[in-house]
């Protein structure tokens, strides 16, 4: 029985969101056979288009700094697991967004360059790219609207989880002359009071996925909900 573990928008600039923090603990005790980062692992906040001419906003943000934090990390991910399998967000386009002003850049900051990940055997799947495990297909997400999950499960047709809008949703589809196929948006593992909210609410969810997979790849998903940075799974209590 193969162990996976989903890990949604961790945005990690220079500091580990809480909730990532609890979910790292247990990792440390489920030990999966796969981590899949489901995209913005990194905010890369040194390169974002928004802020990049706001002078006391980008004061102190260094991408050498997101580096360092976001090698440490994949050291210990790898430490627990087996395998890594990293899904480019919109946050690390960031990136190849700046190299389209700046292409003398090129070949030196891009994400799979600086977190080595050619050397770490971690494959890298490009925005929008999906990736198959057994029956099922992985993304970082495509579609933001209120319905997202069926847009998700109507326009790509497959058993599909993403990540992406922060906000848990699912739809589900059951055909007699087909098999049933369910989309399913998971949260985030970031601070739910982003400073760009300037104080307003989110309706963000905080959460993560662990799934099971038989040797047929037939899979069972679990959606794992954080309150107040605190999960229980399997009877233990993560906090």
């Amino acid at each position: 029985m193969e162990k996976i573990v989903v890990l949604p928008d961790v945005h990690m600039d220079t500091s580990i969101p809480k909730a990532y923090e609890v979910v790292k603990k247990f990792i440390k005790d489920f030990k999966p056979d796969k981590v899949i980062l489901l995209g913005d692992f990194m905010d890369v906040s040194a390169f974002s288009a928004w802020d990049l001419d706001k002078k006391r906003l980008m004061e102190g943000r260094r991408w050498e700094k997101e580096v360092e934090l976001a090698n440490s990390e994949l050291d210990f991910l790898q430490k627990y697991s087996k395998q890594i399998i990293y899904l480019e967000g919109n946050h690390e386009d960031r990136v190849e967004r700046y190299l389209d002003k700046h292409p003398e850049m090129e070949g030196m900051i891009e994400v799979p360059i600086v977190l080595n990940l050619k050397e770490r055997k971690i494959d890298w799947y490009k925005m929008n790219e999906l990736y198959k495990l057994g029956h099922c297909y992985f993304t970082h997400g495509m579609w933001i609207n209120k319905y997202h999950a069926q847009a998700h499960m109507a326009r790509l047709g497959c058993n599909i989880m993403y990540g992406h809008t922060h906000r848990p949703q699912s739809d589900s589809m059951s055909m007699q002359m087909q098999k049933p196929i369910r989309a399913y948006g998971l949260g985030c593992l970031c601070d739910k009071a982003a400073p760009y909210l300037k104080g307003r609410p989110s309706n963000w969810g905080t959460e993560f996925a662990v799934i099971y997979m038989d040797k047929d790849k037939h899979f069972t998903r679990y959606p794992v909900e954080i309150f107040n940075n605190k999960f229980i799974f399997n009877g233990v209590l993560y906090q």
